[in-house]
């Protein structure tokens, strides 16, 4: 027995050391090609001089976008980028044609992603505040802050976040949450899924959201010029509108009610989850709807 007993010990010793050594090995290298993978990164980068209003377009079918603006006469591109190969399984065009930036940045989506690579893919834009803004991304978030001018954005999944845009604002999301503050002009905003906050002086007012809650809160000197309409398929609607806002009041909810904060001239039947009146002597329509939520209008 003592010799079986050595025989097992010395023949098993060195399999089961050079086994170790091997797992730590293996690890070593796998954790050295994750950490290469997550930590480099490249970067493309221009600079565009412009001399009147800039227009600039953006354009991205996998990446985040924000953009920042200043006092300067120049739109700044930069594109951080990993585990992608430049002019192979990634391009990135710009052009430019007097005061307007085109920026292409585009991933092939052929490539098989051998070993969980990592990748990531943002874009950056730094351009004068009074400009217009394009931004379409089929899938990122976009961040955008003081944009005196036009601003376009969409995304097809991804969550938007604005902090200052007056003009023309439409925003829409196939997937994600709204939020924006600091707003002054017409504003459309729409998302199929995620909660819509926005905050602003409105001439004219559009927000849809196929399942979320929507929180919106008009300013002083907001005016109803056109229809503004506030519809949730599911959730609640609170709204907050000037003391002094001239508008006929339709609104109406499937489950649940509707409690109001502010005076308003009724017409015909109304309930619980139904009124119809006149705000100040009545204006343009200013219609709510949500399929199952609560709505409240106060002033704000």
């Amino acid at each position: 027995m003592r010799m079986v007993m050595r025989v097992g010990k010395t023949s098993s010793l060195p399999w089961r050391g050079s086994w170790r050594i091997g797992a730590i090995a293996l690890m070593a290298w796998a954790l050295a090609l994750w950490g290469a993978a997550t930590t480099l990164a490249d970067e493309v980068t221009k600079t565009f001089s412009v001399a009147g209003r800039a227009r600039v377009h953006v354009e991205t079918d996998d990446g985040a976008v924000r953009v920042s603006t200043g006092d300067i006469k120049q739109v700044e591109v930069r594109v951080d980028y990993s585990g992608y190969k430049l002019d192979k399984d990634l391009r990135v065009n710009t052009s430019q044609n007097a005061d307007s930036v085109d920026v292409s940045v585009k991933t092939s989506g052929s490539f098989w992603n051998w070993g969980g690579r990592h990748s990531s893919l943002r874009v950056e834009i730094h351009m004068p505040k009074e400009a217009d803004l394009t931004i379409r991304t089929s899938d990122g978030s976009v961040e955008a802050d003081s944009i005196s001018g036009n601003l376009d954005v969409t995304t097809g999944d991804g969550n938007i976040t604005v902090q200052g845009a007056k003009g023309n604002i439409r925003f829409h999301t196939g997937d994600g949450h709204i939020e924006a503050r600091d707003l002054d002009g017409r504003v459309d905003a729409s998302t199929g899924d995620g909660h819509v906050n926005l905050e602003g002086r409105f001439d004219a007012l559009n927000i849809k959201t196929g399942d979320g809650s929507v929180n919106a809160r008009a300013t002083a000197g907001s005016k109803v010029q056109s229809t503004w309409t506030i519809h949730t398929g599911d959730g609640s609607v609170d709204m907050e509108i000037p003391g002094d806002l001239r508008a006929d009041i339709d609104a109406s909810t499937h489950d649940g009610h509707i409690s109001l904060g502010l005076p308003i001239t009724v017409e015909g039947t109304f309930s619980s989850s139904q009124i119809h009146g006149k705000i100040n002597g009545g204006g343009q329509s200013l219609t709510i709807r949500t399929g199952d939520g609560s709505i409240h209008l106060s002033k704000s």
